[in-house]
Order: C-alpha cells, then sequence, then structure tokens
C-alpha cells in the first residue's frame, strides 16, 4: 500500500522527541517541549458591503487530535480551552473591509518522555488512548451580548503545514450550522520548541537546580535591571551541545 510521508508539524516534534532521547541519554536535565502561539488578527463579514457594524467578539480555542468529535460551544468545552478576553471591534468602512481583533493564545504542552523518537509508547494502554500530538487547531467565535452571546461561527485548521519556527497565516471562514458562511477571520499560528531544564534532586536542602536561565536572572536581578554583558566566555553549555546535535542531524 501507499505510505504517506509525515507533515513538516509532525516531523518538528519527532525532531525534538530525538533531541530529547539524546538528552535522556546523556543523562543532561534539558528537554525540549512545543509551543503554538495562535494569533486572531482580523475579523471580516462578507455580506456587508457597506462595512461591518462595531461588536464585542470573543474566541473559544482548543488543540485536538484529528478525528476528534467533541463540540467546542460556549456551554460544552474541555478543560484544555482557552478563552479570550472580549474585545471591542470598531465599526469598518468600504467594501470587504477587515476588522482588526489582535488576540493572542498560547499552547504549551511537553514531548512525552516514555515514547521512541516517532512518538509512540510501550504501553499499550496509553497508546490507545492518546496516539500522536494534537494536530488540529479548533476555533468558536462569539459576539458579546448582554443577555446571550451570538454564535458567529466556527473552523478546524489542520497542523500539517506549520513548521518549527516558522509561521502560517490565512484566512478561515466561519461556518455556522443554519446561516451558511458569512465571517472569515484571519489567523496566524506560530511553532516554537523552548528549551527548558527539568528538576533535579540537590543536596542542599532548598537549592534550586543549576540552569543557564536561573543564572542569567540572579545576574540581571544583581545588576538591578537587564544589562548587556560583553564579557562571555565560551563554554561547553546547551547551545554547543544543540549545535553538536544539529551536526548529527544534518
Amino acid at each position: 500500500g501507499n505510505v504517506s510521508e509525515p507533515s513538516a508539524f509532525l516531523n518538528g516534534i519527532r525532531e525534538h522527541l530525538y533531541r530529547n532521547a539524546l538528552f535522556r541519554l546523556l543523562k543532561l536535565p534539558q528537554r525540549f517541549l512545543s509551543l503554538v502561539q495562535v494569533e486572531l488578527l482580523d475579523l471580516k463579514n462578507l455580506t456587508s458591503p457597506g462595512g461591518s457594524a462595531s461588536l464585542t467578539v470573543f474566541a473559544l480555542v482548543r488543540l485536538k487530535r484529528r478525528g476528534s468529535s467533541a463540540r467546542l460551544t460556549n456551554k460544552a468545552k474541555t478543560i484544555d480551552t482557552a478563552t479570550t478576553l472580549p474585545t471591542r471591534i470598531g465599526k469598518t468602512s468600504g467594501p470587504n473591509a477587515a476588522a482588526s481583533w489582535g488576540s493572542v493564545v498560547r499552547f504549551r504542552f511537553p514531548l512525552p518522555e516514555d515514547v521512541n523518537c516517532d512518538g509512540v509508547s510501550s504501553d499499550a494502554d496509553r497508546e490507545a488512548l492518546f496516539k500522536g500530538p494534537p494536530t488540529v487547531l479548533q476555533v468558536s467565535v462569539y459576539e458579546k451580548k448582554f443577555m446571550t452571546d451570538t454564535f458567529i461561527g466556527s473552523a478546524d485548521v489542520d497542523l500539517d503545514a506549520l513548521t518549527g519556527g516558522g509561521q502560517l497565516e490565512e484566512w478561515v471562514p466561519l461556518r455556522a450550522s443554519k446561516q451558511g458562511i458569512h465571517w472569515f477571520t484571519r489567523i496566524r499560528l506560530t511553532l516554537r520548541f523552548e528549551l527548558m531544564c527539568l528538576e533535579q534532586a540537590s543536596n542542599v536542602e532548598g537549592e534550586l537546580p543549576r540552569s543557564v536561565g536561573l543564572q542569567r536572572i540572579k545576574h540581571l536581578s544583581e545588576k538591578g535591571g537587564a544589562v548587556e554583558d560583553a564579557k562571555v566566555k565560551k563554554s561547553a553549555s546547551t547551545s554547543d551541545l544543540l549545535s553538536y546535535f544539529d551536526s548529527m542531524l544534518s
């Protein structure tokens, strides 16, 4: 049969699963976690050729696995759903004018530990429940009103084309069950992988694990603010290890 190639999104996750496996092999406390940033930039109504009236909107946003049938509504939402603050969008003029929105939601999720480089767990029970990372962004947009919020529309956005360090920006149609498609929202997606340091046991009670980030914070607090330190010594730090791993992968 045909073997489908993994998407750019899944390839980015597999690459960092491999890096985390190297960190575990070398008994290093560093781990990568993934961050998906969602920016709701604009809102446009195609049925108002003279421009849209002012309205206050908010959105329900969540990441889900492909094939999930869970609905995302104001009355039925999961615990991993993020709700943006109501934003007043001013009246726009001109044909098909877009109204500026500007809400941002960030999703951080750690990469699993006891899996292989393809993200497959040796635990069959867990693998049956959680098959891979979330690969779809689910968005539902509402107009905020005094008594009852009005549903504008919803959309599912595939993350397949999203690459690590890259951005994906597009106009997405918001589908309403009865009225069809009248509203569009412009969404910008960003995928990053952040390097964190695991908590470690220390011989000194109450002492925090040594990490580059904590040492930098302590240095800046002692200086009383953000200070540019030009006297940086070359050392075998995390950045050097990452360069070494990059050379292995290339």
